[in-house]
């Protein structure tokens, strides 16, 4: 579903001081990615009739014939042998081990898209906040440890909806109450400093956690306001644990120069090739909408 880009003219309104500051288990379900050939499994476009040869047996259909599977000892009716929920042709690509669950692209189970390198590629010079533009294809650091690329995220469809997800990317700061108040209301804790923000937008939760919105948390800042580590990431994850939600390492802080708004914790929407959706103007936010881009997935998505 895509959003009518017409419904996000709003007038600037007053923010609510509450809602910033200035300055369990995901089952690891990934997309599988296109597997669309010309219909003899093999992931290319030539056919039998075309060469005059018999096409080799595929059997799971993964790219990977019969006969490549058995000496590499993975299942030829399997794509995703260790059952990780990465096919072992990837894993392949990836240099992880198709037959040890442990041995997996992400730690975390994070989606992986075969196809990512052919989407529009975004980078740091031709960003920026406007309607369209994509956002930089880069690798953070997660709370895992991993370097995760963010395109792998993309057109994700493997939800209740069966429609690519959208995403909220967060930034967040150590120091940053009302980012930690937002942090533990995702997770599902409703107390006094969560439960305004389930009365403003009831579905959110549910929907990032049937895979409909992948919630992306970046960590701009360390506790000092200075470039985050690793560290944060951990100690972020350790005291708002939620593993569908990624929580990734802004070490250059590229992503806070380019992206923040003008107080914590800032939210904006792109959707699903990771163009920008909505980014709210300054003062975009009110006593009823504190957080314009969250409102649109609770009423629109």
């Amino acid at each position: 579903m895509k959003i009518n880009r017409l419904l996000f003219i709003s007038s600037l309104l007053v923010p609510l001081s509450l809602a910033g500051c200035d300055r369990d288990t995901y089952d690891g379900s990934v997309n599988e990615g296109d597997t669309t050939d010309s219909g003899d499994g093999d992931g290319d476009d030539t056919t039998e009739e075309e060469t005059g040869e018999p096409e080799p047996l595929d059997n799971d259909e993964d790219g990977l014939t019969n006969e490549e599977e058995a000496e590499l000892g993975t299942d030829p009716d399997k794509k995703d042998s260790d059952g990780d929920n990465y096919w072992d042709p990837w894993e392949l690509a990836e240099g992880t081990d198709p037959l040890d669950y442990d041995s997996r692209i992400y730690t975390g189970f994070w989606p992986y898209n075969p196809n990512k390198d052919e989407m529009l590629q975004g980078t740091w010079e031709t960003t920026g906040k406007q309607v369209g533009k994509p956002f930089p294809r880069q690798s953070f650091l997660d709370q895992h440890g991993d370097y995760v690329d963010i395109y792998d995220f993309a057109n994700f469809s493997v939800n209740e909806a069966m429609t690519p997800a959208f995403f909220i990317f967060d930034l967040s700061a150590q120091w940053c109450g009302p980012c930690h108040n937002v942090a533990n209301w995702i997770k599902g804790v409703d107390d006094a400093n969560t439960s305004w923000i389930q009365e403003l937008y009831p579905t959110v939760r549910d929907k990032v956690h049937s895979l409909r919105i992948w919630w992306v948390t970046f960590i701009v800042q360390d506790q000092a306001g200075g470039a985050p580590t690793l560290a944060d990431a951990q100690s972020w994850f350790m005291v708002h644990k939620d593993n569908y939600i990624p929580v990734l390492v802004d070490e250059t802080q590229q992503v806070q120069d380019r992206f923040l708004g003008s107080a914590f914790p800032h939210f904006f929407l792109l959707d699903p090739d990771l163009l920008i959706e909505y980014f709210p103007p300054p003062g975009g936010g009110t006593n009823e909408n504190p957080y314009p881009a969250v409102g649109l997935v609770d009423t629109l998505l």
